[in-house]
């Protein structure tokens, strides 16, 4: 089995094995990717902090030039490319590391959320809700269901 779909803030890949969270569904960023600990965690939040940095620093040169406009317009395209790079920034917001299948204790799906229960690099309980699951997905995660008795 191999598959993957599209949630909220990236994909889910899916093999005999692992569940992966990835930010571009391409199976050659899985081979990198850990088990879901603090380490990760940590890293995660490094690097929406950096984004957003990032996005402040435009926030504040679009206020440099909105403040300097002597003919009173409104320069749309200011609000056009900073729209854009929050879409941009979306997706690496996402989480980016497995689940072993083996370690999952419970898949619970309401209408296209899942929370998926299950053990992680340091066997503690840890959960994940991923939300936007397109249609096929959800097909998925029902058939991983069954198959594991979850």
């Amino acid at each position: 089995m191999k598959e993957y779909f599209k949630y909220a803030n990236g994909f889910i890949n899916i093999n005999d094995e692992n569940i992966f969270l990835t930010n571009s569904g391409n199976w050659s960023e899985t081979h990198k990717l850990n088990e879901k600990s603090s380490k990760s965690k940590f890293k995660t939040k490094k690097m929406y902090l950096n984004y957003l940095f990032i996005v402040v620093l435009l926030g504040f040169g679009a206020y440099d030039v909105l403040k300097d406009i002597k003919n009173k317009s409104f320069p749309f395209g200011i609000v056009l490319i900073a729209l854009g790079v929050l879409a941009f920034f979306k997706r690496d917001k996402g989480n980016r590391y497995k689940i072993p299948l083996s370690k999952v204790i419970k898949i619970t799906i309401y209408g296209n959320i899942a929370t998926i229960v299950f053990l992680n690099e340091n066997d503690f309980d840890d959960l994940v809700e991923i939300a936007n699951i397109e249609s096929k997905g959800l097909g998925v995660l029902e058939r991983i269901k069954e198959q594991f008795n979850i």
